[in-house]
């Protein structure tokens, strides 16, 4: 059988017109730090990894096959076992293929606000990649979404501790971000076009505060270039995240390149949202040789990887989800 091709890149490139948010790139940052608020847990990048090999033994997990409906059920089991409230939302979406029937996954730890803060990860694959397991591209951000799911039900689900967030956490696993000849309206990001458009229509858009994205975080060489397509507010806590967990030097920023993810519907429609993705997958640093081929494997990613990001995006949790911290 011949290969699809795989022509769709996650990257543009554009000139340098930014000028605002270049200014913000250069600024200097501090960590913030949380008061009267309960210390999270600790990340744990092995259990991270443990989910990521979990769901990479479903593989492929293409849109709209029996592979990806078993990996959506897969996540919601998961995240039902760690005592999240959740569901799966069937919804059939025009690809380039035809009509395909995809599943979102959504959990939720509710806040006392009723605003709240969107995590996101694909789970689906790339289709036509012979012996592909997609393990950072999508397994490495689906694994660290459960277990911080997990984590932060233990303390914050309902009825834990008497605990509760000022801003609850909604997990989106998104099915078809993957384009399948290049994106357009109907080649890829499917399952976040249909979340974002699904807060429109529900009058909740004005609700989230934030979306936050996760994408390929599992690679050895952990690096993040900072698309110039991420909301600056939401750049610079990242930042200060960064910086208050040790990882500062784990950040590039770029005035000029944006990257086609499932970040870009939120933005759209008006929701700050960020790309956390190291796009530089590949046998050496700097390299992207590994990025849909054979290559992406369990091999190739560390719980270590895992880990930092867990605790990056943890320290962003109490910048955002908690009602008060300094700077």
């Amino acid at each position: 059988m011949e290969k699809r091709t795989r022509s769709r890149p996650k990257m543009i490139w554009r000139s340098s017109c930014h000028i605002a948010l270049a200014a913000l790139f250069t600024a200097t940052v501090i960590g913030c730090k949380p008061e009267g608020a309960s210390e999270l847990l600790p990340f744990d990048g092995e259990r991270a990894f443990a989910e990521v090999v979990a769901l990479v033994e479903i593989s492929p997990r293409d849109a709209g096959t029996a592979g990806g409906w078993k990996a959506a059920d897969h996540i919601l089991e998961r995240l039902e076992s760690f005592g999240v409230e959740a569901k799966i939302d069937t919804f059939v979406d025009q690809t380039p293929e035809g009509e395909k029937t995809m599943r979102n996954v959504i959990g939720q730890i509710p806040g006392k606000s009723g605003r709240w803060i969107i995590l996101g990860s694909h789970f689906d694959t790339m289709p036509g990649i012979d012996n592909f397991q997609g393990a950072n591209d999508s397994g490495s951000s689906t694994g660290v979404l459960l277990e911080l799911a997990r984590q932060l039900s233990l303390q914050y689900g309902p009825g834990k501790n008497q605990l509760e967030l000022e801003v609850g956490i909604l997990f989106a696993f998104f099915d078809g971000e993957e384009g399948i000849a290049g994106f357009g309206p109907n080649d890829g990001l499917h399952g976040s076009r249909r979340l974002a458009t699904q807060l429109v229509l529900t009058g909740r858009k004005e609700s989230i505060k934030a979306m936050i994205l996760l994408d390929m975080v599992g690679d050895k060489d952990l690096h993040f270039i900072i698309p110039v397509n991420s909301s600056p507010g939401l750049v610079k806590e990242v930042l200060n995240a960064a910086h208050a967990t040790g990882h500062r030097k784990r950040f590039s920023l770029s005035p000029d390149m944006a990257i086609i993810d499932d970040h870009v519907p939120f933005l759209e429609i008006g929701i700050p949202a960020i790309d956390l993705i190291d796009f530089r997958f590949g046998s050496e640093p700097g390299l992207n040789d590994y990025w849909h081929t054979e290559a992406d494997s369990l091999e190739n990613i560390s719980a270590e990887s895992l880990e930092i990001i867990g605790e990056i995006t943890i320290q962003l949790l109490k910048q955002l989800a908690f009602p008060t911290h300094t700077h």
